[in-house]
């Protein structure tokens, strides 16, 4: 004699695993994004590496570069970065680069998140490409008025698309005459790279690789 399934354990059993998956699902959603940030974060940081390293054996070491606010953005980027970057494709509005504001990055401030005051685009002080994968780098020259130097790099992993946030999809480096570029704040202490990484975003590029190229549970974006 065959036996088969009733009508309602076959229900029961379909509702055990919709409720096992959406107990799991979210969890699993979580990994792979962490999984990407951080294998798109290892392949920019390479990329702006790769570029510094190339620009030297052309034009000697950086600490003896043309002074970039003497220079200008625009050209301190044509002598210095354009030729070590695989076709940059250089934008000079923010609708050029793909984005919806000038200003397109949230940020959290006092626990809240809030639009940063961050252009994407500003020719007088940085300039903004696109490679080829679709990241947004913006490399600066100088911050607040051309009278302020800034070593800054600024990455956007997925260009114009969400969610656009600090600490997320948004992170910070910075040149450095030893070390070639490094995550901004990767200086400081790790009690303070993690404290600057959950109040503002600044140093969360920092507090991955200094995770050993992790994104722990205590990480606050995701």
């Amino acid at each position: 004699m065959k036996h088969a399934f009733t009508l309602a354990e076959v229900l029961i059993t379909l509702g055990i695993i919709g409720i096992v998956a959406a107990m799991t699902l979210p969890a699993l959603i979580a990994n792979h994004q962490k999984n990407v940030t951080i294998a798109h974060l290892q392949k920019v940081y390479t990329i702006l590496n790769q570029a510094l390293n190339l620009s030297q054996l052309q034009n000697g070491e950086y600490k003896y570069w043309e002074d970039s606010l003497n220079l200008g953005a625009e050209k301190y980027f044509e002598i210095y970065f354009k030729p070590y970057f695989k076709d940059p494709k250089i934008c000079k509005t923010y609708k050029e680069c793909g984005y919806k504001s000038i200003t397109p990055w949230t940020a959290r401030t006092n626990g809240t998140d809030k639009t940063s005051t961050l252009t994407c685009v500003n020719l007088p002080l940085r300039v903004s490409i696109i490679l080829t994968d679709g990241t947004f780098v913006a490399i600066s020259t100088a911050a607040g008025t051309t009278a302020n130097k800034d070593n800054n790099i600024y990455v956007d992993l997925n260009g114009p698309k969400n969610p656009n946030r600090y600490g997320r999809d948004f992170f910070q480096f910075t040149r450095t005459e030893k070390n070639g570029v490094q995550p901004y704040g990767y200086d400081l202490e790790k009690s303070e790279i993690d404290r600057l990484c959950a109040s503002t975003g600044s140093t969360c590029a920092a507090k991955i690789i200094g995770d050993s190229w992790q994104i722990k549970d205590d990480y606050p974006y995701f």
